[in-house]
């Protein structure tokens, strides 16, 4: 599995995951290396990963596991590879259904510790098991962690582009003279709700998990809320904004930095009506003039086309009106002022 560091540092460790398992699962071996081109490794960086100074480790269901910190450099932006052994069969994966990057995957035997891509002979697009990678950073510096759907999940991107809004954020933040090193932890989930679970838990309910628990975390921007209109039936924006101050109050508990982000127009998808382009704008004035988040910022207006508000200005429509094109995700990008974060 392919995952890339937004910072660089040393000692790294990897956290695998069996929150969603329905029994235990056996890693029995764990590499961490540098990715090379397709299945490859590069030659020399495939280091072997241990837990608790073991090199296999058993997982109950519902559980996970942080890794030692393993031996190494980590450049920012480098492409790492995390490869695992499961033997036997597996009752209930836990992974990301839509990771937009190319995982490897071998027929029987342990191919973890091996650097060619010989016995790796087929793909998939998600991510099994591995739940992120943290790289300890000198100085200590902080992160941006982003709780959002498939507009910050990368919906619309090709694999292994690395283009989701989040990512070109990332490259804002470490262009110039003077690069802000900030982490950028993606916490999007395609068609994921703040109030339901549908696609995985709610956004409430992964808040801890997916965000609050992350190392380092000093900011938290969120970009959710859309699944919610487009696929509820909710009468105004009330349920919606009282689920934001459930997110706000939890990320001030920690002592945290929470930014909201304006919901995007999806005039023209299936389920767009009047009544939920009502809430839409009912949410963004909430958001806008509360004072509820500690700062905004204001994606609808970006991304909009001026002589019809509720559409996606031609530029940044994916084509089904509702996701963003490559243009629309860096247009996000843009719209971050970095002092916010």
């Amino acid at each position: 599995m392919v995952v890339r560091a937004s910072l660089g540092g040393s000692r790294a460790r990897v956290h695998l995951s069996n929150v969603f398992g329905f029994t235990p699962v056996t890693f029995t071996n764990v590499h961490l290396g540098v990715h090379g081109s397709g299945a490859r490794v590069r030659a020399g960086t495939n280091r072997p990963v241990t837990f608790g100074g073991e090199t296999s480790v058993t997982v109950p269901a519902g559980q996970s596991v942080w890794s030692d910190p393993v031996s190494g450099k980590v450049a920012a932006g480098q492409d790492l590879v995390v490869s695992v052994h499961v033997p036997g069969y597996v009752h209930g994966v836990t992974g990301h259904d839509r990771a937009f990057a190319t995982t490897y995957m071998s027929g029987p035997g342990d191919h973890a510790a091996e650097e060619s891509a010989k016995g790796y002979t087929y793909t998939s697009n998600q991510w099994f098991f591995l739940d992120r990678v943290a790289v300890g950073a000198t100085p200590a510096t902080g992160s941006v962690a982003v709780l959002g759907d498939s507009l910050t999940d990368g919906t619309g991107q090709a694999n292994d582009a690395n283009r989701r809004w989040t990512d070109y954020l990332h490259r804002r933040l470490s262009a110039g003279s003077r690069p802000m090193r900030l982490g950028i932890l993606n916490a999007g989930m395609a068609g994921n709700r703040i109030l339901r679970p549908t696609v995985g838990p709610s956004g409430i309910a992964r808040f801890e998990r997916d965000v609050l628990s992350q190392p380092g975390v000093r900011t938290v921007v969120v970009f959710e809320g859309i699944n919610d209109i487009s696929r509820g039936s909710y009468g105004s924006a009330k349920p919606l904004i009282d689920g934001y101050k459930k997110l706000i109050a939890a990320a001030h508990a920690e002592d945290l930095r929470i930014v909201g982000a304006t919901l995007t127009p999806f005039h023209g998808f299936g389920s767009w009506t009047r009544q939920k382009e009502k809430i839409r704008q009912q949410v963004n004035r909430w958001i806008r003039t509360s004072g509820a988040f500690d700062s905004v910022v204001d994606f609808d207006r970006a991304v909009r086309d001026p002589r019809s508000p509720r559409r996606l200005a031609h530029a940044y429509d994916d084509g089904d009106h509702l996701h963003m094109s490559d243009a629309g995700r860096r247009r996000l990008a843009d719209a971050v002022a970095l002092r916010v974060l």
